[in-house]
């Protein structure tokens, strides 16, 4: 309840800052546009050369948005201040071009994986892999680059009088990027649609976005009360001054080197417990509601306590039987499937609770009368309804031409829908920065009905697009929502969506060139691990072996799926029925999940911290405390961009500050 109050209090005092006025010369103006891009094209080019270069503390990992909060930062604090108050970027210019930097971040990481697999089965095909071999046969032209020494060259560099291959990756790029910009569009029309149900219906808090919230307010001085706030100071120069020892060390062996964790073993040795503090989930854990941080350490705690049960009896509960891929719960079928049930209760859970929104919603895209209202959206409901059904129609027939029939494309959408829906739920209303899915949809299609339902061109075109049904990479729809919710702070927000596919197709161009060109110049093998270890995953874990021997349905991992069902459905229950259960089933899918795994106890600090807050000093302390924590993301950012530039110009590798 104290959170709910909080939330309210900071949603009436937001609106009351804006004058009657100001709308008209704030949000996405032109000059913020502008600036939105170019940075949207520094980190395309930044973000791949500190990853593949410098080899340091990665700037973009999941909704960890590093380079983006430190660019941001930087324009807040050394930009702004430095133009006249008559030109100063206002409110709603600031958070536009935030909107921008945030929806290109799965562009610039999707470019990495995309180009690892397709080009995994050329590189690494031999007489001795089969498998591999086989695909190869079925990889049509449009869809990878068919020249085999051009693949060479990126993986192990190219003689500087060489020119680059360029016209190999056209056609594949060309048809990938339009693929990619389609579905990026189908998801933040599906944003749209669900926007205003989750921020006033159902009242999310939208924890991630408190950050650059906080970070844009305007004050009477030259930065914002954030800025002059002593707390956020002291919570910035925690994660500043570990992340700064650390580095030092990797230049000066010497000095000491501060750890962030440790890793003990439980259940007889069987079970790793790791115990590693993450600043960045510590401090957006600590603006998420108590009942939900409660579930997300707590299933994950049981999670473990199952697993080394099982392991202990001699249960093979990692089910290792080559049914789903390393990165669905790290190769385990049990959890996978047992997620994706959870996955499909909440999906229905929210279509149900939605329903009357949704109604009206369809209503006014077909031109009935209908309540509800669209007019403070990015665009119309119906332009948001259309937009995504002929979004879909596109990436259907995509990939109706690439092998797959019409009943199969159907039933992926649908579970790449749901997927896509709860995890967007999942970061909107719990804020953990972590989030993917428990599966990735196409291997719980292909589980579902078998391989051979597939045609083999079909299910190579389900390998190589494990860059967007992989969902560690292609979670756009977040942070559609995201941007969408920081837009009822911008007066002038029509052409938001047009600015977000500019910053998404910006940074696709950008990074694919500059991933390109550094892998030619000096080696992929050399510059990046994804292209020595992760390459080869969906066709090692998931196509090449159907190749050869083709799976029928997994009825065993169907009635996992029906378990996770059964669970959620009565968790679902009786969060309905009690007012007093504490515990919130919308955090079941990240029970098993390796980042839960791995920092589940800096959500347990989190919320021990929250609740002793909320306890002995009520929403007034809790509203009080909020700096420090927003201090503690800003610091660990900071840090990691700081050190970035410093191994840049010092030519250093491998500086990983937090790891």
């Amino acid at each position: 309840m104290a959170d709910a109050q909080t939330e309210g209090l900071r949603d009436r005092t937001s609106g009351e800052r804006r004058t009657v006025g100001e709308g008209v010369r704030d949000g996405l103006t032109g000059r913020a546009f502008l600036i939105g891009l170019a940075l949207c094209l520094f980190l395309g080019v930044a973000i791949p050369y500190n990853r593949m270069m410098v080899q340091g503390t990665a700037l973009q990992f999941y909704f960890v948005d590093r380079g983006a909060l430190f660019v941001f930062l930087c324009l807040i604090l050394l930009v702004n201040p430095l133009l006249k108050r008559t030109h100063t970027l206002k409110r709603g210019e600031l958070l536009s071009i935030f909107s921008m930097l945030l929806v290109s971040m799965p562009a610039l990481w999707m470019v990495k994986w995309l180009i690892a697999f397709l080009t995994g089965a050329t590189y690494y095909a031999s007489p001795e892999r089969p498998d591999l071999e086989a695909v190869l046969l079925h990889i049509l032209p449009w869809t990878a680059p068919e020249d085999a020494e051009a693949v060479r060259g990126f993986y192990e560099g190219l003689p500087q009088d060489v020119p680059l291959p360029w016209l190999a990756w056209l056609a594949p790029l060309a048809s990938w990027g339009a693929f990619f910009m389609v579905l990026f569009g189908v998801l933040i029309c599906l944003a749209v649609i669900l926007r205003k149900q989750w921020e006033e219906h159902e009242r999310f808090a939208f924890p991630i976005m408190q950050v650059p919230l906080e970070m844009a307010e305007v004050g009477a001085g030259r930065v914002g009360p954030l800025f002059r706030n002593r707390l956020m100071w002291a919570g910035f120069a925690i994660p500043l001054l570990i992340g700064t020892i650390n580095g030092l060390n990797h230049y000066f062996h010497t000095l000491p080197k501060i750890q962030m964790g440790m890793q003990l073993r439980i259940f007889q040795g069987t079970t790793p417990l790791p115990l590693r503090l993450h600043f960045a989930i510590l401090g957006y854990s600590y603006f998420v509601n108590l009942d939900v941080s409660l579930s997300i350490w707590l299933f994950n705690v049981i999670s473990k306590v199952i697993r080394g049960i099982l392991a202990v009896l001699g249960a093979e509960y990692t089910d290792v039987s080559g049914m789903v891929g390393r990165f669905s719960s790290r190769g385990s079928a049990f959890l996978a499937l047992t997620g994706m049930g959870y996955m499909l209760v909440l999906a229905a859970y929210s279509a149900w609770t939605a329903r009357d929104h949704l109604r009206g919603v369809f209503a006014r895209a077909l031109g009935r009368p209908s309540n509800v209202d669209d007019s403070g959206e990015v665009i119309s409901y119906r332009a948001a309804v259309f937009g995504a059904v002929g979004g879909l129609v596109y990436l259907g027939c995509w990939l109706h031409q690439a092998g797959t029939s019409p009943l199969l494309i159907l039933f992926l959408f649908f579970s790449c829908v749901v997927v896509f829906l709860v995890l967007a739920r999942i970061v909107s209303e719990t804020g953990f920065v972590a989030t993917y899915s428990p599966i990735n949809p196409a291997e719980f299609v292909v589980c579902a009905t078998g391989s051979s339902a597939f045609s083999p061109a079909g299910l190579v075109t389900l390998g190589l697009g494990y860059g967007w049904t992989m969902t560690r990479v292609s979670n756009v729809m977040p942070r559609a929502l995201g941007a969408l919710w920081l837009s009822r702070e911008m007066g002038r927000k029509r052409g938001l969506m047009w600015a977000m596919g500019a910053a998404m197709a910006v940074g696709l161009i950008a990074a694919s060139a500059t991933t390109l060109d550094l892998g030619y110049a000096h080696g992929g093998l050399n510059l990046d691990r994804h292209f020595r270890d992760y390459s080869r995953i969906p066709f090692d874990a998931f196509v090449g072996k159907r190749m050869l021997e083709p799976s029928p349905v997994f009825t065993r991992g169907l009635l996992y799926t029906g378990l996770g069902v059964g669970v959620a459905g009565l968790l679902t229950m009786l969060r309905m029925r009690f007012t007093w259960w504490p515990l919130h089933p919308v955090a079941l899918p990240l029970s098993t999940i390796w980042y839960t795994d791995t920092y589940f106890i800096s959500v347990f600090l989190a919320w021990g911290i929250k609740a002793t807050v909320l306890k002995f000093g009520g929403a007034n302390l809790y509203r009080r405390t909020r700096p420090f924590f927003v201090g503690i993301i800003l610091g660990e950012a900071t840090c990691a961009g700081v050190w970035a530039m410093v191994d840049y110009f010092t030519g250093t590798i491998g500086n990983r500050i937090f790891w």
